[in-house]
């Protein structure tokens, strides 16, 4: 199976300037779950299946990113999300994430949220 970055148990994943380009089918960019956290900021997260995957306690911070071409949406807040789970979003540009086979794009594909979320100053163009 094709995948990109995880952080899984504790562990905590910093991505400065990076970019994460095409991962496979069925994969996320980057996953955090269980008690993970970790910081994106100014990278490039594009053709993926989905840019990032929130799940569990995770603690996730994305600054000053471009998402793009994700086919199932730039962000996305797994079945086993928790209420301690934290996700802030800010000034990133999302643009053409296609969130499955539905008309619509945006920065989330899934329903569920993260219960502590922060998002501000993000663009979202297409």
């Amino acid at each position: 199976m094709n995948g990109g970055l995880v952080c899984l148990d504790d562990s905590w994943c910093v991505l400065l300037g990076c970019t994460v380009d095409q991962t496979g089918e069925g994969a996320a960019a980057v996953r955090f779950s269980e008690f993970s956290g970790g910081l994106l900021e100014s990278c490039l997260i594009q053709n993926n299946d989905m840019g990032v995957m929130v799940d569990d306690n995770a603690r996730v911070a994305c600054y000053s990113s471009l998402f793009q071409h994700n086919r199932q949406g730039a962000f996305y807040a797994g079945p086993t999300i928790s209420k301690d789970s934290e996700v802030e979003l800010v000034d990133n540009t999302v643009c053409e994430n296609s969130c499955l086979d539905f008309d619509r794009y945006g920065i989330w594909s899934s329903s569920r949220r993260p219960p502590n979320l922060v998002q501000r100053d993000n663009r979202e163009n297409w």
